[in-house]
């Protein structure tokens, strides 16, 4: 394994000192340790081999168990660190993972917010008086994106009333509009009821001259009597 592979470096520099082949006698050694739990009794008995193998330190009764006690040492600093960088990976998942919960969470919550807005302005339209709402949908527009020469975003905004297709419009100009048409029909209304009046006032005018001249009459007949 990886912790096991990382002894590597110090025992192909000490087997040689002991005048052991590393290439011979490290796998025994790497071997050992990768299905080592705490039963020393197999790695015992390699460093009885290793002993037995030695031309220069075969009677050597100090540096055996130093030797073991290096393996055992070097092996779980090796067997802490990746367990540290495991740990770390861990938590960095972890908060990758609860990350994303929460941006997912957030973005949940927007689209929910913006269902609500969507359905209050729905509402809104619905309860709207229906000649305003008829005014608007008849100067209503669409906003279409346009992009200059230079590759930057301009807005269009064209006209859904059947002005002309691409035809360019503004609120401004729409409210200007509606204020002229309405000031039309307020003069009409206002010519309406002039024109009215004067045939009212024409008529009223020739029904007293009527009662004005058989007034005139009726005296006259009298005045002829009493002579």
């Amino acid at each position: 394994t990886e912790e096991n592979h990382q002894l590597r470096d110090y025992l192909i520099e000490i087997l040689p000192t002991l005048s052991l082949d590393p290439e011979t006698y490290l796998p025994y050694i790497t071997g050992c340790l990768d299905t080592f739990q705490d039963d020393e009794e197999e790695l015992d008995e390699i460093i009885g081999l290793l002993q037995a193998s030695s031309e220069s330190h075969s009677d050597d009764e100090e540096v055996w168990p130093k030797l073991k006690e290096d393996i055992l040492k070097r092996h779980q600093e090796c067997k802490d660190a990746l367990k540290q960088l495991k740990k770390e990976k861990d938590e960095e998942r972890r908060e990758i993972e609860a990350m994303k919960k929460k941006e997912d969470m957030e973005e949940a919550h927007k689209e929910k917010e913006r269902k609500r807005i969507a359905e209050l302005e729905k509402a809104k339209k619905n309860e709207m008086d229906p000649s305003k709402k008829a005014l608007i949908e008849q100067y209503a527009y669409d906003m279409s994106e346009v992009y200059d020469n230079d590759g930057k975003l301009k807005v269009v905004e064209q006209n859904n009333a059947g002005k002309g297709e691409g035809e360019a419009t503004t609120n401004k100009a729409i409210a200007e509009k509606v204020n002229k048409e309405r000031t039309e029909q307020m003069r009409g209304g206002q010519n309406t009821s002039s024109k009215k009046d004067e045939r009212a006032k024409t008529k009223q005018a020739k029904l007293d001259k009527v009662q004005q001249k058989e007034d005139r009459r009726k005296k006259s007949v009298k005045g002829e009597r009493k002579r």
